[in-house]
């Protein structure tokens, strides 16, 4: 997504396995940006024990919420299943939240929320989707595009982009103005989402 946007990231897992985290009572907006914040911490913690240069870090983590409960990514087909038939018939909030670190290691963070609505998918699309694991590594599932371009009827009130992970078209200006003008070759460092 950021290099659609112009931007030539260099990737660095952020190895947090928020799976084993428990979120509580809080929202999943706010859940989403503290796990981003956390991400972006531990990569430049990485980067320091390694003697890598301080550099701009991009951190983000995507949550689906339904019916008050937070749902994170499927652990195996029957779990995504599970969660795509919950979310048909209904709309279900998805909250991106990101944290954008400086080398100097102040964090500028924010979120977005969107909200998805899918009607009913047939079995045999379900299992042709789950079949070809198109589920894996994806908040709630799925995704976005691809749903829709296998002509599931999905239909997004907001910003798909925060639904694909990065709401990257309003963060590009923030990004291009922190690191610098020009183009922004090897400036920023993505964590995984």
């Amino acid at each position: 997504m950021l290099r659609g946007a112009g931007f030539d990231p260099e990737i660095e897992p952020a190895d947090i396995d928020d799976s084993a985290l428990v979120p509580g009572s809080v929202d999943g907006a706010a859940f989403a940006t503290s796990l981003a914040y956390f991400k972006a911490r531990r990569v430049a913690a990485r980067r320091a024990a390694r003697g890598a240069a301080p550099a701009w870090i991009l951190a983000a983590d995507t949550v689906t919420e339904t019916n008050g409960r937070l749902v994170g990514k499927p652990v195996d087909a029957g779990d995504a299943r599970g969660m795509i038939r919950a979310f048909m018939g209904r709309s279900h909030r998805v909250a991106t939240g990101w944290c954008l670190l400086s080398p100097s290691g102040a964090a500028r963070m924010g979120r977005d929320v969107a909200t998805v609505t899918l009607g009913g998918v047939s079995e045999a699309s379900l299992d042709r989707f789950l079949a070809e694991r198109r589920w894996e590594g994806k908040a709630g599932g799925y995704d976005l595009a691809e749903v829709a371009a296998l002509g599931w009827p999905i239909a997004c009130d907001g910003d798909p982009e925060t639904v694909r992970g990065l709401p990257v078209s309003r963060l590009a200006q923030l990004l291009r103005d922190s690191i610098g003008a020009g183009p922004p070759r090897g400036a920023c460092v993505g964590a995984d989402a």
